[in-house]
């Protein structure tokens, strides 16, 4: 079985909607190279297990969690587990809550188990650690402040979640841009680059224009264009040959591509513009 990640609106909706209360928290410690086994969850209550340092796997119900510095795992009650560190001591806090209301899809969250992939976990971490100072305090007051930042934490993982989400994105749209630049004079299908990437082809373009504001076809015939603008300014290639150099097969199509963009023909840009 593969571990299971969570989509961001998914999990900004359930908290979002769902009636929840802070139970308690605790830190942990295990030494390096230990496989610790014969462990359940809280059977009572949902769980997020949270890294300070190190990393580890950790299984529930016989799925693997690879948690490092950006992971952080939502854990399901009375699920069994195995926790396996590696070349470091692993420390990490559990934060316990209680799932009270949800709406039907929903519900079944309290026996659920996923990761949450986070940006940077920083401001987590100062939470994390005032959450487990006030624990300690038995006072009404300080079982307020618990609760204030139980949502802080929440909030603070949300935020971190959604940034990650966007980084991904971005790192998916970078990879394709490279791909443009390097192959901008060649024949290139939007399909098999969806293919090659793995990416549906409608979400490459809803990536690119939220992105770069640009369908991929018009980033990639603005690129194009850009390249035969400085190919007709420095070299001594003809009109055709540039056209070709630039992934344009057909010469006259790719004049009025470049006319609709420049307002100028290639011939007539290069006259104005060719270097001495």
């Amino acid at each position: 079985m593969n571990a299971l990640a969570i989509k961001t609106n998914e999990l900004i909706e359930y908290f979002a909607t769902s009636s929840i209360q802070f139970r308690n928290a605790f830190k942990s410690t295990l030494p390096a190279g230990k496989i610790d086994t014969n462990r359940k969850t809280d059977s009572q209550t949902c769980g997020l297990i949270i890294p300070l340092e190190g990393e580890a796997r950790f299984s529930l119900n016989g799925v693997p969690y690879y948690i490092d510095k950006n992971t952080i795992v939502h854990a399901g009650a009375g699920m069994d587990i195995e926790i396996k560190t590696f070349e470091e001591d692993w420390t990490y806090v559990v934060i316990h809550y209680h799932l009270i209301d949800a709406e039907d899809k929903f519900s079944t969250f309290a026996n659920k188990h996923f990761s949450i992939e986070i940006d940077h976990m920083e401001e987590i971490v100062e939470i994390v650690q005032l959450l487990l100072n006030k624990n300690m305090n038995p006072d009404y007051f300080s079982q307020f402040e618990l609760k204030v930042l139980f949502m802080n934490l929440l909030q603070s993982i949300l935020n971190g979640a959604r940034n990650s989400q966007y980084n991904f994105t971005l790192q998916q749209v970078t990879k394709i841009l490279d791909y443009f630049h390097t192959h901008y004079e060649e024949e290139i299908s939007i399909r098999e680059v969806a293919d090659m990437f793995e990416i549906d082809r409608r979400r490459i373009a809803y990536l690119f224009e939220k992105i770069t504001g640009l369908t991929p076809i018009q980033y990639l015939t603005k690129y194009r264009i850009s390249k035969a603008k400085e190919l007709l300014t420095v070299s001594e290639l003809t009109v055709s040959e540039i056209s070709e150099a630039v992934g344009y097969q057909d010469n006259f199509y790719f004049s009025r591509v470049f006319k609709s963009l420049t307002g100028t023909s290639p011939s007539q840009y290069r006259k104005d513009h060719q270097r001495l």
